[in-house]
């Protein structure tokens, strides 16, 4: 089992590459959005798919909040495979919210903070799912890295 053994000796780097790429997106958007609190709790409550100002309260203390929680997970060894499930949810919520705004909206609103401003929107999908594929990724390595370290069988082919 070739592949087995690759998996089990280059996942724990490609876990940690990944790691990284989350905690760097989480924290670097996280504070983008409570630093200009004010444009993020605009920009939601300017959402054609997202009801009301308390929807958008609620979101634009919770979501950057929730980013810099998940970050901090990701970043701790013990809570790391917790911290990869959280961004595998996080991103799932916001590739449907983008993909809503993308398929479904009337309009479609400002864009993100931060570099995400360069993108647009059908450009921001494609981010999305590339970092939902990064985490489903992760955890499956993590969890193959977890295997025993035992061979298969070996059956004689008579």
């Amino acid at each position: 089992m070739k592949v087995l053994k690759w998996n089990k000796q280059y996942s724990g780097i490609i876990i940690e590459i990944i790691s990284v790429l989350f905690i760097v997106l989480f924290v670097y958007a996280g504070l983008t959005k409570l630093m200009e609190g004010d444009k993020f709790f605009n920009n939601l409550n300017n959402s054609p798919i997202l009801p009301g100002d308390a929807t958008a309260y609620i979101l634009s203390w919770g979501v950057p909040t929730l980013e810099l929680v998940i970050a901090l997970l990701i970043a701790i060894p013990r809570t790391k495979l917790k911290g990869l499930y959280g961004a595998l949810g996080l991103m799932i919520l916001f590739t449907l919210y983008v993909a809503g705004i993308v398929f479904f909206s009337p309009y479609t609103p400002c864009s993100c903070g931060g570099v995400l401003t360069l993108l647009s929107w059908p450009q921001h999908l494609v981010v999305n799912i590339s970092f939902v594929l990064l985490a489903v990724s992760a955890i499956r390595l993590y969890h193959i890295r977890k295997l025993p370290n035992r061979e298969l069988p070996h059956y004689k082919v008579e």
